[in-house]
């Protein structure tokens, strides 16, 4: 019996590493190819958030000089008027593999690579990074308010309609949460533009939480960013450490 519990453990490690890289780079993480002065290729993978958000920059940092035995060092910064955390990262082989996945003509892409996004830690990462909880109030007919149950979008603005399909579909088959994409209509630079924003329903997004809050990094701002579905729903026990 142990011989083939260790493959299992070491499947399992490998797609906690892979999903966490991707739930970040589908997210607000960065990547781009670089080649080094021996002339090989790598990739510099790129973590930045805001100054509130530091402890989860924190969080990834720990993760990843964990999981890929390396050092990593968080620089605090201004990027233009705004104060940032940040660390980046430089490797081949499975990194650069990972960024070719999601980059096309030098843009960020969801491609059908997305299945390899096999663990909830990818989905958890994806809303740490562009998820938000709708916090929608009504009133009764006596005056008195209340508030709906909470519903989970994701701002999946810089992706096509196909791509975020492609999302759509995974989320379904990983969880079991329907969703379905929202337009959005803006102005840009005195243009119309319309972006693709991600909506799960209430029901759906219990489902969807339901997946992920096992895996939602234990930090301050995490605690205050999902704060009304966790007190809706709670979290399950932390599966991250």
């Amino acid at each position: 019996m142990p011989v083939s519990e260790e493959p299992v453990m070491k499947a399992q490690a490998v797609s906690y590493k892979r999903s966490l890289i991707i739930g970040m780079l589908i997210g607000d993480s960065y990547s781009r190819r670089r080649t080094k002065a021996d002339g090989k290729l790598s990739v510099e993978f790129s973590v930045r958030h805001s100054q509130e958000q530091k402890d989860l920059v924190e969080w990834k940092a720990e993760k990843i000089s964990r999981l890929f035995g390396i050092s990593v060092e968080v620089r605090d910064g201004k990027d233009g008027d705004f104060s940032r955390s940040r660390f980046s990262i430089t490797q081949r082989k499975r990194l650069r593999v990972i960024h070719d996945w999601f980059h096309k003509n030098n843009r960020k892409v969801i491609s059908e690579k997305i299945r390899f996004m096999d663990h909830p830690i990818g989905l958890a990462m994806l809303l740490c990074d562009d998820g938000s909880v709708r916090r929608r109030k009504k009133k009764h007919k006596d005056g008195s308010t209340y508030y709906l149950a909470p519903s989970i979008t994701i701002a999946t603005h810089s992706f096509s309609d196909l791509e975020v399909k492609l999302l759509l579909q995974h989320i379904e088959q990983m969880s079991s949460a329907s969703g379905y994409i929202n337009p959005e209509r803006r102005v840009r630079r005195g243009e119309k533009v319309v972006y693709s924003r991600t909506n799960f329903n209430a029901d759906n997004s219990k489902i969807l939480w339901d997946c992920v809050s096992a895996w939602i990094p234990r930090v301050p701002s995490m605690m205050k960013k999902f704060q009304f579905i966790i007190e809706r729903y709670g979290l399950n026990e932390a599966a991250d450490t």
